[in-house]
């Protein structure tokens, strides 16, 4: 199995700051619209910029993955990690290793197998170590391939719902 490992260093925005509202005036009135956040647009300019060097070292001719992949996040934060919402933080560097090419598809990660937060250096940025190996075909085949019976407590909760299994 090929395994790589990649850090980003750098502020990870929440997903619900990708988009800001402005206004422009419009015969007169002033009317909103929707444009990309630009300090999320930075963060994102950043990750491609530490993520591209990191590949150089790998081998350009390993990139973009086109093979599923597992995946491993740890995150330090700088702030307050009680209140930090990573489901969101996971999805800007999916987005981000897309973007950068390490992987061609971010819908190729079939497998997260750790996503820890913990507290970074305080006073110092954001770092996020992610973990990446490609899967092996056979345990790729196991999860293409449609599951032959559910397990009894979920049989039931469908049967409370009257769902019937085909």
């Amino acid at each position: 199995m090929e395994k790589f490992r990649f850090y980003f260093v750098g502020k990870i925005p929440s997903k619900a700051n990708y988009k800001k509202i402005s206004h422009r005036r419009v015969y007169g009135e002033m009317k909103p619209f929707i444009i990309n956040n630009p300090g999320v647009l930075a963060s994102q300019r950043e990750a491609v910029f530490q993520f591209h060097i990191q590949k150089q070292k790998y081998g350009m001719h390993l990139f973009p993955m086109d093979k599923p992949v597992k995946v491993s996040f740890t995150f330090f934060l700088s702030g307050r990690v009680k209140q930090r919402d990573i489901d969101n933080a996971e999805k800007f560097i999916g987005d981000v290793l897309e973007k950068a090419e390490v992987l061609k598809s971010d819908s190729l990660i079939y497998l997260k197998e750790k996503v820890e937060k913990r507290l970074g250096l305080r006073k110092f940025e954001e770092i996020v170590i992610i973990d990446i190996e490609l899967l092996d075909s056979s345990v790729v085949k196991d999860y293409e391939t449609e599951v032959e019976h559910f397990e009894e407590g979920l049989r039931e909760f469908l049967k409370e719902l009257h769902i019937e299994v085909p």
